[in-house]
This record gives structure tokens, sequence and C-alpha cells, in this order.
């Protein structure tokens, strides 16, 4: 059996050096970002991100922060911090998780990604590894998502209705409730949102979050599955 002293033991470091992040054990999660806020922020193709519990994490130095608004359905706030020096971001926080950036570890023995986000916008000279977990739900609703965000509600959530026939994925089931509600068919939208949180309870803590419910937060039966079982 492993002691405390066995443990990984990594450190991530801005540009200058100045902001450092000592890390414990491995992360519980390497992902790759292909989306266009992404490689804005990076200046490169893409984002590549480990996430730790924050007890793993130890912070020594100084940091700016950007906070940003994820475009995804939880619209989950990002605070990005970056040294004020050299203005490298070498870690966001959301939640009950530190996300550090891979590159800032500077080992090209760190664990490889086993996620990739947004593939629609990934460039085509790109090659995903084979420690990639495909993500259907996600690129099912990639060519819907333009709808949802020119406000074309009803017509997201018929275009996604459609993609359930063939691809029952929860997170499709999730959006599809998203844009129902914002297009005012509420009993639809009560339904799908049942449906996804029937497989995956974690939609339940998202939907009490979303504004997307706001139009049918009053409604009984929408109360009625924010309740914990």
């Amino acid at each position: 059996m492993s002691s405390a002293t066995d443990e990984i033991r990594r450190e991530a470091a801005c540009h200058c050096g100045q902001l450092r992040l000592n890390v414990t054990g491995d992360p519980w999660r390497v992902s790759l970002c292909h989306c266009l806020a992404c490689q804005r922020r990076t200046g490169s193709a893409f984002g590549m991100q480990a996430a730790f519990a924050p007890e793993q994490v130890r912070f020594t130095g100084r940091s700016n922060e950007y906070a940003r608004i994820s475009d995804e359905a939880d619209r989950t706030e990002h605070a990005f911090h970056f040294c004020p020096d050299c203005g490298s971001t070498v870690y966001y926080r959301e939640p009950d998780v530190v996300v550090v950036m891979v590159g800032a570890f500077a080992d090209p023995t760190f664990p490889p990604p086993v996620e990739s986000f947004y593939d629609h916008r990934m460039h085509s000279w790109v090659v995903l590894p084979d420690t990639i977990e495909s993500d259907e739900g996600r690129e099912a609703w990639a060519p819907i998502h333009p709808l949802y965000e020119a406000g074309r509600y009803e017509e997201a959530a018929e275009r996604g209705r459609e993609v359930l026939e063939t691809s029952p994925h929860p997170r499709v089931l999730f959006n599809v409730a998203c844009c129902e509600s914002r297009a005012g068919q509420t009993a639809e939208a009560i339904d799908h949102l049942r449906r996804a949180i029937d497989t995956w309870e974690g939609f339940r803590e998202m939907a009490k979050q979303d504004t997307d419910f706001d139009p049918i937060r009053d409604e009984p039966a929408f109360a009625e599955l924010l309740r914990p079982r």
C-alpha cells in the first residue's frame, strides 16, 4: 500500500514562474476543448486542461482573474486566473474543481486527454488520440446549437426532437427541454427534463440554476422534478 509520501506530485507554473501550483495526485479528468473561446484564450488550435479537486492543489504567487460564463446549458462561471506579470493563464475555477492548463506543467509525460469537446470547431488537421472518449450527445446537439444562440427556440426544439428519435442522449434531452421551456412548450419541456433526470441526477441541479427554465419555474410539475429523491 502506498503512503502519502508516495503520491504523485507535480508543479504547474506561468511563463515567468511567479504564479505556481503544487498538485498532489493524478487529475480526475484530462480534456481537450476546440471551442473558439479556448482557441482565442490559448492562441492555439485547442485548449488542454486537467481537473483536480481543490484539496489537491496548493497555490503560490499572485494572480489576476477574468470570469466568463460557459456556453453550456449549465451556464457555469469559469474564473480564469493568470499571472499579472507575464499574462499566462495557469488555471480556472468552477464550483468544487480546479482546472489547470496542462501546458503549465511543462511535462510531456502528463496523462493524455480522455475527452474532446466542441469537435465541430476542430481544425481539420487535428487527429485525436485513441484515449479520447466520444461524446455523442454533444456532437448530436452541435448543429442545433446555433438556432438556440439565435433565439429560435421553437425551431431548435423541433430539430432536437428529431435527433432524439435516433439519438436519445441525456444531453440532448436536457437541451431540448431548455428550448421547449423558452418556446412556451411547458408540458414537453417537463417531460424531456424528467427523462433527462432519470438518466443522470446531475441534471436536477443544473435545472435549478439554468435560466432557460425560468419561464416554467413556477409550474408545480417543474418544482416537483427539482425535489431531491
